[in-house]
């Protein structure tokens, strides 16, 4: 490479005027011009490099190590760099507390948000939230959504343990104690069915204190409990050998799924003789179980920032390496993109006042 002569500017560069005084403007532009000539590339570099590059992203999850929520959030974190520009290191920490509550508020407190924190925390939170639950400290309608990974928690089923006497609804209705279900606390998707369920005359007890799925499998080997209400899906792909050995089994399917169905023989809504009121809480339901693992990040969060974690997220998800080692480990996989999600927590505001009423009761809180 050469260099450009000085005597090849042109002398209006140099000259101010009449004066012949130096111009600043144009002695900086000439530097700049200089140093870009002589250094290509360096200062295009720094004005194009990704925000992302060196940075370290944190996925906090909601619920306890080693359940649904905590495996996906994992296998998401290995995939994701290679979708976000720079390609950033990706850490998951759980956060545990009051069925992911504890989580949702902590991120939303921290806006605005810069980028490097994303959260994950089930869909019952956001319920407590539209309910107005004094215990959630966010607006459900200000997150920024990245989206749902996973399959609808549909159809939704009641499991009992495989050494009960109870094999119909009229042997439930006949026991003189309350089926004791696990959950991990109040405003979770497994404690909202219980309530519901025992809000159409069926004798349920919810017991909370559950540290996700992996402790309430624990408890119901242990005959601590009698049941859970977790989805066909998640229990088929991760805990199906309990179901092969018979520590559980299917007894009340809730919602159809996609390529879904009730198993055969297991008791559906259509069993249970619904009023016209409780049809319309059982739809209302429904469609909040058909999302789950929701992925947000704290509101004020760069636009530019939130666009690439999104495209990034989707990309990562639909990226054939990614369903691949899902599938291995037993993973759906079944992309829900934010808007998706924000239509849906949207239609959910609207619900009718008998409904929310009704809801309230289920988390405890006055009409």
């Amino acid at each position: 490479m050469g260099f450009m002569l000085l005597e090849h500017v042109p002398r209006e560069v140099f000259m101010n005027g009449r004066s012949g005084a130096p111009t600043r403007i144009a002695l900086f532009t000439l530097a700049g011009v200089l140093c870009l000539w002589l250094h290509p590339g360096v200062s295009a570099q720094g004005a194009t490099s990704p925000f992302y590059e060196g940075k370290t992203i944190k996925i906090i999850v909601g619920l306890s190590p080693g359940g649904g929520f905590d495996t996906f959030a994992r296998l998401l974190a290995r995939h994701l760099p290679q979708y976000i520009p720079g390609k950033p290191r990706f850490i998951v920490q759980n956060m545990p507390g009051a069925g992911s509550l504890v989580a949702a508020n902590r991120i939303y407190a921290e806006q605005p948000g810069d980028g490097l924190t994303i959260v994950n925390f089930a869909t019952g939170i956001v319920l407590q939230a539209l309910m107005g639950d004094p215990a959630v400290k966010f607006d459900p309608m200000k997150y920024m959504w990245l989206g749902d990974p996973s399959l609808p928690a549909l159809p939704r089923v009641l499991w009992v343990r495989g050494d009960l006497p109870v094999r119909t609804l009229a042997d439930l209705k006949k026991r003189k104690e309350p089926l004791a279900v696990g959950a991990t606390g109040v405003g979770q998707s497994a404690a909202i069915m219980g309530e519901f369920e025992r809000s159409l005359g069926l004798p349920i007890k919810v017991v909370f204190g559950y540290k996700g799925s992996t402790g309430i499998l624990a408890a119901l080997e242990r005959k601590e409990l009698e049941g859970m209400n977790l989805s066909l899906h998640f229990v088929q792909d991760r805990y199906g050998h309990f179901i092969e050995n018979g520590t559980i089994r299917p007894f009340l399917a809730i919602g159809d799924g996609p390529q879904a169905p009730a198993p055969p023989g297991v008791a559906t809504l259509k069993d249970l003789d619904l009023s016209s009121d409780q049809r319309k809480l059982a739809d209302f339901l429904i469609q909040s179980w058909s999302i789950l693992r929701l992925y947000a990040v704290p509101p004020g969060t760069p636009p530019d920032r939130f666009n690439v974690l999104q495209e990034g997220f989707l990309n990562a998800l639909a990226s054939p390496k990614f369903i691949s080692e899902a599938k291995r480990q037993g993973i759906r996989v079944a992309p829900r993109s934010g808007k998706d999600v924000a239509r849906l927590i949207g239609l959910m505001t609207g619900a009718p006042p008998k409904i929310v009423d009704q809801y309230k009761k289920f988390l405890g809180l006055k009409r």
